[in-house]
């Protein structure tokens, strides 16, 4: 698994069957490139704020598109835990619930700002 800075222990905290949940995402990333891991970061930060731009614009749509490029990106880069909250966020916005999935979108957003 790639080491991130800061962990993602805080996702169990907000998605109580989270490790029953996981396996589907987990994927062998031995061999991660230090570029790739800069590119994820880079587009998660960006997609953060899509999600961010939609909750504060009541855009379901767009927080669904963007919850749904992060839960991708997650277990491809050995975070699987970041793609379980991300399906959580797109199955609340799917449900029309963005202020439910509001916590989850900050809980990420305080995640990604521990990479400088």
């Amino acid at each position: 698994m790639v080491n991130f800075p800061g962990n993602v222990e805080w996702v169990a905290g907000l998605v109580p069957d989270l490790s029953a949940r996981i396996d589907p995402f987990v994927v062998d990333t031995d061999e991660m490139d230090e570029e790739l891991i800069e590119i994820f970061i880079e587009e998660i930060k960006r997609l953060s704020g899509d999600l961010q731009t939609g909750i504060d614009g009541n855009d379901g749509a767009m927080v669904r598109m963007a919850a749904h490029s992060i839960k991708g990106m997650g277990g491809t880069m050995g975070l699987p835990e970041i793609s379980v909250l991300a399906l959580e966020i797109e199955n609340r916005a799917k449900e029309e619930r963005l202020a439910d999935a509001k916590p989850l979108v900050d809980a990420l957003a305080n995640w990604l700002a521990t990479f400088q």
